[in-house]
């Protein structure tokens, strides 16, 4: 027993060693402007399953300072995810973001289309479910006290309070929803290759659509072996290879 446990504490220090370290030579690498070091520092910890905000926005800060546009903003992509209310992360995402070549216009009306993934993104699928909750109990202990309460200006206090309470409950609810929904059934891909051909069926002899850039961010539709179907928020689809993007 006591071998066991001296075995797990020597690897446990023996792993937290070698990720100080590695952390270390891919800062030491950053601050030398050798990016390709730091690259492989970086992306050694998180293939060995380290995963934070703070490691993707480096690596993506490595990735952008190398000229690798596509994995500079997927790795942003991801430090968003991750913690979506961090202004670094935001500020360098669009800075990323305004250097790639296409740019898509959505179908959508742009300032409500904005209006909407800043409110669904402002907070976690968590916070949203906190706050939903927070707002039912609220609304709850206003009702009994509505109920119970002897006095007047009491009771209309807390009606008003409960009325409140339950409609920002509901508010938050289908917030949560949609953002939970989002996140689920919506698929994003950054594409990592310079220049790709879209293609009308999944094989090399389909004819091309259109070419798509590096770092243009593109929704999945669906997953075909290698391939993968894509949409864009004009509304045009096309296949594309796997291998060319990463998906977030």
């Amino acid at each position: 027993m006591k071998k066991s446990i001296i075995l797990l504490l020597f690897l446990f220090y023996f792993s937290s060693n070698s990720f100080s370290n590695d952390l270390k030579d891919a800062e030491k690498a950053y601050d030398s402007k050798n990016f390709k070091i730091s690259i492989q520092h970086y992306q050694k910890l998180i293939n060995e399953g380290y995963k934070s905000d703070k490691l993707y926005y480096n690596l993506a800060n490595s990735y952008y300072r190398n000229n690798e546009l596509g994995k500079a903003i997927y790795y942003y992509e991801l430090a968003s995810k991750s913690n979506p209310n961090d202004e670094d992360i935001k500020i360098n995402l669009a800075i990323a973001s305004s250097k790639t070549i296409d740019k898509v216009n959505s179908k959508e009306n742009f300032f409500i289309t904005a209006i909407k993934i800043n409110i669904l993104s402002s907070f976690s699928t968590f916070s949203w479910s906190i706050f939903t909750i927070s707002f039912i109990c609220i609304a709850s202990l206003l009702f009994f006290i509505f109920i119970n309460s002897k006095n007047i200006m009491i009771k209309r206090i807390s009606f008003i309070g409960t009325c409140f309470s339950f409609i920002f409950f509901i508010i938050t609810y289908f917030l949560g929803y949609s953002s939970l929904k989002a996140k689920t059934e919506n698929k994003f891909a950054i594409i990592t290759s310079k220049e790709i051909k879209i293609l009308n069926e999944p094989t090399f002899s389909g004819s091309v659509k259109f070419n798509l850039h590096e770092g243009t961010k593109i929704k999945v539709v669906e997953n075909n072996g290698e391939w993968l179907l894509i949409k864009l928020n004009n509304g045009n689809e096309g296949w594309i290879k796997k291998k060319d993007v990463e998906i977030i």
